[in-house]
């Protein structure tokens, strides 16, 4: 264990640089838990919130792909830098915002700088890495990074607008704080280099492209697939959680930003151990028991039980699901040929988002009812039909990949 630890401060500084930066990233999503209460508090209901959240992500699905080639292309940093500023301006309009039109019509900048970002973070972090073994660390590490920070964001987010300036809601000074820490972030990045020496070398003796790669490899595709589910997953729960806890235990938003900084932190540590766990004896079961723990705290949050026993769920949810797929995304990249791995994130953000789009609407719809219940044991059904592809087709891929097991 202390071994595995001295190791993550033996990577390059170009990737602890990026870490630290990942960690604002963090942050300013951390603090937009306030964004639905922000939302509220202008007088959308669920609909429209719902339907912004679409936009987002049915933006971010349209640019993915093309993302992804312009990322193979051209670079991870160019893509990175480009992608990064609209975040900024996006959150930046967002806390101008009045009318539900204009809600969209910001979702959809942001989905536009979001798709660049998501296509090239994880490509770009394993090219600046020395070493081909450190990629599966670099990768799983950008996860801890970014839910670390989150968990500190969530507070911040909650905090915040009891002292900061009243705009047109409670909320609106802190929603500009939010596009700021965007921009440092984008401010750091700027100073980075465009890959390792590592790849630098391997790039010369690679012959050069003579255009665009746009038809992935079967592989890819069953990788994307799997992926796709768990954009049905979280955005089906994710944008909605805090006010599922709000209005189904009358929590206060003091309340609700502790308790989704702590569930941060737990994501935190499962992201951090997820590379030394994949390299013990014992990794197989340690992945089938977090997959087991995900599967029923998502049933048991849908039955009507106290504060205290969902918040435990919450807790075996995020910590377990995270687990899993931390795993099986980071060794799905690393099978991954360097050449396609632009168009693998493209790709699986694209269908991720597309996906993502359709449950967050439903869900929208879902909740406007007042039904906090259901929302779970749908989710549990996708959970359990995910189940199923990773048992008879992804595993065997992966094996085949990478001769490991599974």
């Amino acid at each position: 264990m202390l071994g595995y630890l001295r190791s993550i401060f033996s990577l390059p500084p170009a990737v602890l640089f990026y870490l630290l930066s990942e960690m604002l990233f963090g942050i300013g999503i951390g603090m937009a838990v306030i964004m639905n209460f922000h939302y509220l508090a202008l007088g959308f209901d669920t609909v429209v919130i719902g339907f912004a959240v679409a936009c987002h992500t049915l933006t971010v699905a349209a640019l993915s792909y093309p993302a992804g080639m312009i990322t193979d292309r051209f670079g991870s940093k160019f893509t990175m830098i480009f992608g990064s500023s609209f975040v900024v301006l996006g959150y930046f309009l967002l806390g101008m915002v009045e009318t539900p039109l204009q809600l969209y019509l910001v979702q959809i900048v942001m989905g536009f700088g979001f798709s660049f970002v998501i296509a090239c973070e994880f490509p770009y972090i394993m090219s600046l890495c020395e070493k081909k073994e450190d990629e599966t660390t670099a990768y799983n590490l950008l996860t801890s990074a970014f839910t670390l920070a989150l968990a500190v964001g969530n507070i911040l987010g909650t905090k915040l607008p009891a002292i900061m300036p009243v705009g047109t809601t409670n909320y609106q000074t802190t929603v500009f704080l939010i596009a700021g820490a965007f921009a440092i972030m984008l401010f750091m990045r700027c100073f980075l280099p465009a890959k390792s020496k590592r790849v630098t070398e391997a790039e010369k003796h690679t012959p050069k492209k003579s255009g665009w790669k746009v038809i992935p490899s079967r592989q890819v595709m069953l990788y994307v697939l799997f992926a796709t589910t768990n954009g049905l997953i979280w955005q089906m729960i994710g944008p909605f959680e805090n006010v599922i806890l709000r209005e189904r235990f009358e929590l206060s938003d003091n309340s609700i930003g502790y308790m989704l900084a702590f569930n941060s932190f737990l994501l935190f540590l499962s992201s951090l151990f997820t590379p030394f766990i994949m390299k013990k004896s014992w990794r197989r079961l340690a992945l089938y028991s977090a997959y087991a723990l995900y599967m029923l705290t998502m049933l048991f949050m849908g039955f009507h039980v106290i504060v205290y026993a969902f918040y435990l769920f919450l807790l075996g949810k995020g910590f377990s699901g995270t687990l899993f797929n931390s795993f099986i995304d980071s060794s799905m990249m690393k099978a991954t040929a360097d050449n396609e791995r632009g168009l693998h994130s493209g790709l699986r953000n694209l269908f991720r988002s597309g996906a993502g789009a359709i449950s967050s609407a439903f869900a929208g719809y879902l909740l406007l009812g007042g039904n906090y219940n259901s929302i779970y044991f749908v989710t549990f059904f996708v959970i359990l039909v995910q189940a199923l592809l990773y048992l008879f087709l992804v595993r065997h891929q992966l094996r085949h990949d990478l001769g490991e097991s599974f």
